[in-house]
């Protein structure tokens, strides 16, 4: 196969079997466990796997490491099976995550650790609209195996813009997708859910801090505190208003795709803006 059609598969879908290998970078959340510092975040690195059938059915494997800071090393592993359709004007993908958090003390605690997820996208010649929801659960092991829960829902609006052939040796992609969002949700508890970055990788962290009620990290220490996004009481209601804006770009077996992501608070007494950037370099082998 060659390797441009691919390109063209992956990004706009008509029945291909993929295989691809990747690292991740962006921030996240940490506590500076020398400084008792709450109110910083850390680069991380996620190698992953992704393996898509043609049929639709497929399975990510992450794992997230510091390589830094004041306990570098693991401090995640997912694992996602998920089924996916890109054929026709109807996109729908749906995905459960176990989420296994390692012993590192700089991250914060997360109760929950599994995630089911589910979006549907229209696709239309000019914008595509998008809703999702997502629901995670899990056992609270630092308040007597307490069930817990979170939930997010959002609405988009967003489109693919592709060029081909850039440049004298023409095998390669150019891809942008801007993307409005509105979300809503919990916010409960502190998480790694894929619609919720902006509570576990913005780079202002004193913005998602716990509020009455709150829970520590692993080694007690308080997580994140003086800011409003998570609290056991809170209410389903309106979080935020989001802007991203997605970059692809693939040259033989390569891609790389940065993206940039911008929150508007809806909640809280801060409204100030805040977002988070992140860098994905990936290797299709198939």
């Amino acid at each position: 196969m060659h390797r441009k059609n691919t390109q063209i598969k992956l990004l706009e879908s008509k029945g291909y079997s993929l295989l691809w290998g990747g690292i991740e970078t962006s921030t996240t959340s940490v506590i500076d466990t020398k400084t008792k510092d709450s109110s910083r975040v850390n680069l991380y690195l996620a190698p992953y796997i992704d393996y898509n059938h043609k049929s639709g059915f497929g399975l990510r494997v992450k794992t997230y490491a510091l390589p830094g800071g004041s306990n570098p090393g693991f401090y995640l592993t997912s694992i996602s099976p998920y089924f996916a359709k890109y054929d026709g004007k109807v996109y729908p993908y749906i995905s459960f995550t176990r989420y296994i958090q390692h012993d590192n003390p700089s991250v914060p605690y997360s109760p929950i650790q599994n995630e089911i997820y589910a979006h549907v996208r229209l696709k239309t010649k000019y914008i595509d609209p998008m809703a999702g929801i997502d629901i995670g659960f899990g056992n609270d092991e630092q308040n007597n195996n307490e069930s817990v829960s979170d939930v997010n829902a959002y609405v988009a609006v967003n489109h693919l813009y592709l060029k081909q052939n850039l440049g004298v040796k023409k095998n390669n992609i150019l891809g942008i997708r801007p993307c409005l969002q509105l979300n809503a949700g919990t916010d409960r508890y502190y998480k790694f859910f894929r619609t919720t970055n902006y509570i576990s990788q913005n780079t202002k962290a004193n913005h998602i801090g716990y509020g009455r009620g709150g829970s520590t990290s692993g080694n007690g220490t308080p997580v994140l505190a003086n800011a409003y996004t998570i609290s056991v009481e809170n209410d389903f209601n309106l979080s935020n208003v989001e802007m991203n804006l997605y970059l692809m770009y693939f040259f033989g077996k390569f891609s790389i795709e940065p993206s940039g992501s911008l929150y508007f608070p809806l909640r809280g007494d801060d409204k100030t803006a805040y977002g988070y950037w992140q860098i994905n370099l990936n290797y299709w082998l198939k």
